[in-house]
């Protein structure tokens, strides 16, 4: 009830927002947002350079053209009403993205600043996928510059949620993406991409057949630490076939670093299968041939449904899913 209510709220603040925007400027948002985080209007005042009775009269011109009460006072400051909760929760996305526009607005006075596309990535999504997509867009001639973060699931979402990335390319489970928080996320899948388990060519393993899964849980292994998402796949795929937990001696986020040492050492790991197939060509490891292997999951191209209006961001998507098709 409380979702349907935020919702009305939200609609009824983009109805009567438009017809009346020219009465909101800068501070309002900045205002609102001020004294939800002092929690006290005087000092949500201060901060701004703002007198006490100037910060009230722009709180009820923002009550004018929302329509409804967005704060109460209390025996010891204020607090916002579940409306005006609802409000500068949009009004915060608002702010964060005209922050990100004037940072890319900025120039050095001699040159017309370019536009900047800010991607986020698993490392996954860096091996081929992501430089064939921007070896594309150089092709075709591109007026912006990408900037990309890699980093973990959990980051990257942090990332994407607070705006200080335009998109995501990486996996994320369907319980994930239900969290209220990433529901007006627009996710697009590009690939499904499975993990492979991968030992050094000179490995006993190497030269089998076939491997029973069960044979795996008795070997040293390297491993992405907890809770990164290969990890956990890793370790449910085991526990679903009644098996106990691998045991690594060496924990590495970076599926480059634990291939690079399986190929040196009697270590195995396991990593997706683009990486593993990457360094099989080089002669550095060997895929091994496991009876059961774990499910593949897809990669997904995440944005908020209003950014995917930017014409960079739509033309990364289109070259990521080109790519895809001809891959």
């Amino acid at each position: 009830m409380d979702y349907i209510h935020n919702q009305w709220i939200y609609r009824r603040m983009l109805r009567t927002a438009t017809l009346r925007s020219d009465r909101l400027r800068l501070r309002h948002l900045r205002l609102l947002d001020a004294v939800e985080a002092a929690g006290s209007l005087s000092r949500a005042a201060q901060q701004l350079g703002l007198s006490q009775p100037a910060a009230t009269k722009i709180l009820r011109e923002l009550e004018t053209v929302v329509g409804a009460a967005l704060y109460e006072r209390l025996p010891r400051g204020v607090r916002l009403t579940e409306a005006g909760h609802a409000v500068v929760e949009r009004l915060r996305i608002g702010l964060m993205a005209l922050d990100r526009a004037l940072d890319q607005g900025l120039g050095d006075g001699r040159s017309v600043p370019r536009r900047r596309l800010s991607v986020g990535a698993l490392p996954l999504a860096t091996v081929d996928m992501l430089p064939q997509a921007v070896a594309q867009l150089r092709r075709e001639g591109i007026d912006f510059d990408i900037e990309i973060s890699e980093g973990t699931v959990p980051d990257m979402l942090a990332a994407l949620r607070g705006r200080r990335i335009d998109c995501f390319i990486g996996r994320v489970d369907a319980a994930t993406l239900r969290d209220p928080a990433l529901r007006d996320l627009a996710a697009t899948p590009l690939i499904t991409e499975g993990l492979s388990f991968a030992a050094s060519r000179r490995h006993p393993l190497a030269r089998r057949r076939s491997v029973p899964l069960a044979e795996l849980v008795a070997q040293a292994w390297v491993l992405a630490p907890l809770p990164s998402f290969t990890r956990v796949v890793v370790d449910q795929h085991f526990l679903d076939h009644g098996l106990s937990l691998p045991r690594p001696v060496v924990e590495s986020l970076s599926f480059h670093t634990n291939l690079q040492i399986v190929g040196r050492s009697d270590l195995v790991t396991a990593a997706p299968f683009s990486a593993v197939a990457h360094y099989s060509r080089l002669g550095l490891v060997q895929s091994l041939r496991v009876d059961r292997e774990p499910v593949a999951t897809p990669l997904l191209f995440l944005a908020h449904r209003e950014t995917m209006a930017l014409s960079s961001l739509q033309r990364l998507a289109a070259a990521l899913q080109a790519g895809v098709r001809t891959g």
